[in-house]
């Protein structure tokens, strides 16, 4: 299935943008964690009040899965400058990190906007993952 059909299944399936960037990686794995998906529904809308985007939020905590730690130990500095660097690029690429000013939280503007954000934004992911040297499947 292409990327852009799997994300229209997701949306139409009822998931948020935080969710779908999880799940498509959690699709490369082959693997399932429906809890964490459930968990992650907390930052659909911008959280519920049109903060920060949910495909970032989500695509932050996607590349965060990818990072292991011991109990106790702070997250890894890979993490870190991963993270950083999606924030930077979806920034750049919006002109802002707040789903009120990318899709004015319309039904209309989320339909046409979102899918296309989706698939760059998670397809940005896998290539800050794979310049850090780590394998996304």
């Amino acid at each position: 299935m292409e990327l852009s059909e799997r994300i229209m299944e997701l949306i139409q399936k009822g998931y948020h943008c935080s969710q779908i960037m999880m799940q498509l990686s959690l699709d490369l794995r082959e693997k399932e964690e429906p809890f964490t998906i459930r968990a992650l529904g907390a930052l659909g809308g911008g959280m519920f009040v049109q903060r920060t985007c949910g495909t970032l939020t989500g695509g932050v905590c996607m590349l965060s899965s990818y990072f292991e730690r011991a109990d106790g130990e702070m997250e890894p500095v890979e993490y870190k400058q991963c993270a950083k660097e999606l924030v930077e690029w979806f920034e750049m690429e919006q002109g802002s990190i707040e789903c009120r000013d990318i899709v004015c939280f319309d039904s209309v503007e989320i339909m046409k906007v979102c899918p296309g954000l989706l698939e760059r934004t998670f397809m940005k992911c896998l290539e800050i993952l794979e310049e850090h040297g780590i394998d996304p499947t």
